[in-house]
């Protein structure tokens, strides 16, 4: 039995917006699923560009800390307001994707993952090296959270509150969902899953191969950025390790294989089961090591569903 993408969607959002209530508002679990969110959305944005595009990236990690080291500096270096910040940081995303996309797109294949992959350990060694600007491994402490936002009688706090981090956090990934949701459905979109398919063919009947694949670029860096500029001020703290950790481009892979690279809020779903499965399944076995499960549960996942558990249920409409 199928389901349409939207109902998935649609159910998938409901659980997130009730799951608070489920888990009684503890601070704990909260944090697990915020950061749950956070992978969540960055998922989103690679798989809009592997499986959409079929550009396969090996280093988003470069976006994310491109996002949280851009923001956190904007505020911290130059006052600006925080949520300014992280706009401007997620353009700061793009701005490093066009300068790596622009030659990397002339390679193809596992090239073209590669290159990205070395440019995400660029940009972390010049991080680290660039010690005036970002204090190198030491890192940046007491990164300022959001400020705290009023409407009418109610004061939103985003510096003590897990509950408005995480609604903040689940915002965001149906903002990314919906860009994503009606990028697909365009003309652009409509050129992505043609030169997902065949880039010669595509090339024939008049798409613009390069613009295509740079555009799809451009907006998943964008919503990786933006992601890690929220995680810089969740967290309060960054260095060069934490923001370009290279979870940060493995694990948004890992989501979007076991949830289903062929459909847009499957790497999400995935990344929530398999956060949850790690802190409430994995670690009562293996204290240490229990990310090993991971490979495991990964392998199972290709061998027995190449679709992901989700790729074969959920149709597009």
């Amino acid at each position: 039995m199928q389901i349409t993408e939207k109902t998935v969607a649609a159910l998938t959002f409901a659980g997130i917006l009730v799951l608070p209530l489920v888990l009684r508002f503890n601070p704990y679990y909260l944090s697990i699923f915020i950061t749950a969110l956070i992978l969540g959305t960055v998922a989103l944005s690679w798989n809009l560009l592997a499986g959409l595009c079929g550009q396969v990236s090996f280093g988003h990690a470069a976006f994310f800390g491109i996002g949280a080291y851009g923001s956190a500096l904007l505020v911290m270096k130059a006052g600006w307001n925080p949520f300014a910040a992280m706009l401007a940081a997620a353009l700061f995303g793009v701005a490093g994707a066009l300068i790596i996309g622009i030659p990397a797109f002339r390679l193809r294949g596992p090239y073209f993952a590669l290159s990205i992959l070395g440019f995400a350990e660029v940009v972390k060694l010049l991080t680290l090296n660039l010690t005036g600007l970002t204090d190198g491994s030491q890192g940046l402490f007491n990164i300022p959270s959001l400020p705290t936002l009023r409407l009418g009688g109610w004061a939103i706090d985003f510096y003590i509150s897990r509950t408005t981090n995480y609604y903040l956090a689940a915002l965001i990934m149906l903002g990314v969902y919906l860009i994503i949701y009606f990028l697909r459905n365009s003309n652009a979109g409509l050129a992505m899953s043609a030169v997902h398919g065949d880039e010669e063919t595509a090339a024939g009947i008049g798409v613009p191969v390069f613009r295509t694949k740079l555009l799809t670029l451009l907006v998943s860096a964008f919503c990786t950025s933006l992601t890690g500029a929220f995680y810089a001020h969740y967290v309060h703290f960054l260095n060069p390790d934490s923001a370009f950790d290279g979870a940060w481009s493995v694990m948004p892979i890992v989501a979007s294989l076991f949830g289903g690279m062929s459909t847009l809020i499957g790497p999400s779903i995935g990344a929530l089961l398999i956060t949850g499965l790690d802190e409430f399944v994995f670690k009562h076995f293996f204290e240490t090591g229990h990310k090993l499960f991971f490979g495991l549960l990964l392998a199972v996942v290709i061998v027995w569903a190449p679709k992901g558990l989700f790729g074969k249920s959920i149709r597009k409409k």
